[in-house]
């Protein structure tokens, strides 16, 4: 495990270095002090440390879940499909990439995605179903929606679907009296620090990954990141990424070769913990090559910030960082105070006759709706050329796609031509996954960012089983819902809905 920093960066680093050995940072860290974020935040960090103590705990449930797995097997059940949001799926997701292992992540209520899933062959399939606080909507959703296809094809639900939560959730209730599986998290562990525990390891142990080793990777790098020292990689990682806001606080997260999708975790972690009280580091995740005067490159070498480390390292060494950089933020990393707005937003849209009841416009079949400050232009690629006009200075672009996410490829390769034409760096987010992750620094953190929403009108339905509502329509309400807050919040924001048909058009207005 090693982080180095650039030499100019490492000067400017270097105080805050210092500082944290002197005033014993780490080690009060993994002494479980929640002092450390300043009174406001004493009581919140009190109940969120839990992820500091040994991950020796875990490993009777490494062997548990393998014997769950071996038991579905032996019953020809050997494929994996995880509902989650945010910390429940996107370590999971992260894990299986490096591991080469096949998990179908469902964190989406497209019914393009959904679809095909819940009405294909599911007779070799276990579910898990993963909410910490047991309440999240969309988690929610699927289960209802599996346990339905299950029904369908004669399957009984509860030995199909395996449930993972903390203690005492309704989730947990109902689904320890329904008679489903139930492994149980540790409430003093929040969703984003949760990589390392039982919302990591079941899916991935049930998808046939040696999770053994990655704990006993991460609980070799505690002793190292709980030194008191100059060389503590977690406090030098931390220190590099905040040393310079608020003017730098653009994270450019380089993908490293066999750690293909560990950008999207730590966007989550770095994202959501930060980007609070108007201030916060943004992550941008891809292979970035251009370099801006409010950015810095994280990665492999040649990087601001060159990273090395095994899997379960990485977990460790960036919880470590990102909680360090929001002391010298002067924020909570435990808290997400902005992310129940757009909850609220799309909970009261469900509550109306009309889901849509705001003012769209038309342009070329494609429907449209901003913020103030977008122009209402005739051309789509004129509507687009007034968007992109927002971004200039120290703003960053963020598309936010609520749509299907096997389509990402294209969307990133837009994404990355759209960076080159506006010079500014692009975040690329699928709703509503984002929404538990990026969405807390869309609203709580600098005023920076510069919304384009796309909205994939679904070729198809799905239902939700005892529900007055399908997943198209909550798709709706939550991509509605998060565009009002943000244009509440005076950002500049606007809204493309289109056919599937329609996206090549789209992304060639953002590429031109």
């Amino acid at each position: 495990m090693k982080v180095e920093l650039t030499s100019q960066l490492a000067s400017s680093a270097g105080a805050l270095v210092a500082h944290a050995v002197e005033t014993r940072f780490a080690s009060e860290l993994f002494a479980g002090n929640p002092t450390l974020w300043g009174t406001a935040a004493e009581d919140e960090s009190s109940r969120r440390l839990g992820w500091v103590h040994s991950l020796e705990r875990w490993y009777p449930i490494v062997e548990e879940v393998q014997l769950v797995r071996n038991e579905l097997a032996a019953q020809g059940v050997t494929e994996v499909v995880l509902c989650g949001m945010g910390g429940s799926s996107l370590a999971p997701e992260v894990i299986a990439a490096h591991f080469q292992t096949a998990l179908t992540v469902v964190d989406t209520t497209h019914p393009n995605q959904l679809g095909p899933i819940l009405s294909g062959d599911l007779s070799a399939t276990v579910v898990v179903v993963a909410s910490k606080s047991g309440g999240t909507l969309e988690t929610d959703s699927q289960k209802r929606a599996f346990e339905g296809a299950f029904r369908h094809q004669g399957i009984n639900p509860t030995e199909r679907i395996i449930v993972v939560t903390d203690p005492d959730t309704l989730l947990h209730q109902s689904a320890t009296e329904a008679g489903y599986r139930v492994f149980l998290g540790d409430e003093t562990i929040g969703g984003r620090f949760s990589a390392l525990g039982p919302f990591g390891i079941v899916p991935c142990v049930l998808a046939g990954i040696d999770m053994l080793e990655v704990l006993q990777q991460a609980q070799a790098a505690r002793g190292i990141l709980a030194t008191d020292s100059p060389d503590n990689p977690g406090i030098i990682l931390g220190a590099g990424i905040a040393a310079q806001a608020p003017r730098v606080n653009k994270i450019i997260l380089r993908e490293q070769t066999g750690f293909p999708g560990f950008g999207d975790w730590v966007e989550q972690l770095v994202a959501e913990s930060s980007g609070k009280e108007g201030v916060g580091l943004v992550p941008v995740v891809g292979s970035h090559e251009a370099r801006y005067d409010d950015s810095l490159s994280v990665g492999g070498t040649g990087s601001d910030v060159s990273v090395q480390a095994t899997l379960g390292e990485l977990f460790l060494l960036w919880e470590v960082a990102t909680v360090f950089a929001c002391q010298v933020l002067g924020v909570n990393p435990f808290d997400q105070p902005n992310v129940e707005s757009a909850k609220s937003a799309a909970k009261a849209l469900l509550e109306t006759p009309d889901v849509a009841p705001r003012e769209e416009w038309q342009v070329g079949g494609f429907s449209l709706w901003s913020s103030p400050g977008v122009a209402r232009e005739p051309v789509l690629d004129e509507v687009v050329a007034q968007w992109k006009s927002h971004l200039h200075g120290d703003r960053y672009g963020a598309v936010c796609v609520f749509g299907n996410q096997k389509l990402a490829g294209a969307w990133k390769q837009s994404v990355q031509a759209l960076e080159a034409t506006v010079q500014r760096p692009v975040t690329l987010g699928f709703g509503p996954r984002f929404l538990h992750s990026t969405g807390q620094l869309h609203k709580g953190g600098p005023a920076q960012g510069v919304f384009l929403q796309v909205i994939q009108v679904p070729d198809q339905t799905a239902e939700i089983p005892g529900r007055d509502f399908d997943f198209g329509t909550l798709m709706l309400a939550q991509a509605h819902g998060d565009a009002t807050v943000l244009a509440n919040a005076g950002l500049t924001v606007l809204t493309v809905t289109a056919s599937t048909d329609q996206l090549p058009a789209l992304w060639a207005a953002l590429e031109s």
